[in-house]
């Protein structure tokens, strides 16, 4: 952009239409901070959207929708993505990819039906730095009398983060078949047993004799025929 080239953006008019946190969010949204970039306002809606979104996970018009009832693993899951990611990210000026990990967030959180305000309020921390008129707003409603800006940055737990399950991709004579899900809880033994009473292995045993086992955990179930 250039004055000489009468190709200016007046940022008054962006933030006059959409708010001022949606051209800071969008700004950031754009790439890198290290790149240049064309400025091109067709994605600016898609940031707005975002934002008012993450109005609706607090309030229906007037209406408050927050629950004080324990988050579920799934919603906790989300969060310390989320707050594991901006940790990452905020040490290497990458905010974009912390905008996107907010969409994310946002989107897994909605699938959840998420109104727990042990899930939403850290939320608010952690949006606060990007959009900081829509979190202050958000934080005083939530009943808090200081500023968001001086609230404590949520502490990232890894153990939320980590998987329930694993793929196990099943093999005959070092062919593989096709995949399961179990739990990675599940020892040698109980992989083994489960994959044994699957139809599916059934079917590709046939009258063949099973003549071992072989289970890497996390990973493989190799079954020997002969």
């Amino acid at each position: 952009m250039s004055k000489s080239m009468y190709n200016v953006v007046n940022p008054d008019d962006i933030c006059d239409t959409y708010g001022a946190d949606t051209l800071r969010l969008y700004e950031m949204f754009l790439g890198p901070l290290e790149q240049s970039k064309p400025w091109d306002t067709k994605g600016i809606d898609g940031v707005h959207r975002f934002l008012k979104r993450f109005w609706r996970f607090f309030y229906d018009g007037d209406r408050c929708l927050l629950s004080d009832e324990a988050p579920t693993r799934e919603e906790l899951k989300a969060l310390h993505k989320l707050i594991g990611k901006e940790q990452e990210d905020i040490e290497t000026f990458s905010f974009n990819t912390t905008v996107s990990a907010f969409m994310i967030a946002a989107n897994e959180l909605s699938a959840l039906k998420c109104n727990k305000r042990a899930i939403l309020e850290p939320m608010v921390i952690l949006l606060s730095p990007f959009a900081p008129h829509i979190s202050e707003e958000l934080w005083h409603r939530l009943g808090h009398e200081g500023s968001v800006a001086d609230a404590a940055f949520p502490e990232y737990v890894e153990s939320y983060t980590l998987e329930d399950s694993c793929t196990y991709a099943v093999s005959f004579n070092g062919k593989t078949r096709f995949t399961v899900e179990l739990p990675k809880s599940l020892d040698k033994d109980a992989v083994e047993a489960a994959v044994r009473a699957m139809e599916q292995t059934g079917k590709y045993v046939g009258a063949q004799t099973i003549v071992k086992v072989i289970v890497v955990p996390g990973k493989i179930v190799n079954i020997v025929l002969k």
